[in-house]
C-alpha cells in the first residue's frame, strides 16, 4: 500500500494514574468501530502508553491546566 491516511489522537492523564494492564484495548475498540460506522475501512490501529507531546501540545495542556481546565 502506498497511499494512506492517518488519523492521530492523543490521550493525557496524570502521570500516577493506575492503568490495568490492557487498558487502551476499549477506546481503541471504540474509536474503530466510530470511523467503520462512518463508512471506512480500517487498516491498522496503534496505540500504546508510549507516546510523547510536541512542544506545542504541551504548551497548549499546560495553558489549560494554568486556566483551571
Amino acid at each position: 500500500m502506498v497511499k494512506y491516511k492517518v488519523w492521530n489522537c492523543k490521550i493525557v492523564m496524570p502521570y500516577d494514574a493506575e492503568l490495568p494492564s490492557g487498558f487502551d484495548r476499549p477506546p481503541r475498540r471504540v474509536a474503530i468501530e466510530a470511523v467503520e460506522n462512518a463508512g471506512v475501512h480500517v487498516i491498522s490501529c496503534f496505540s500504546g502508553w508510549g507516546g510523547t507531546l510536541t512542544k506545542t501540545e504541551l504548551e497548549v495542556l499546560n495553558e489549560g491546566l494554568s486556566n483551571g481546565h
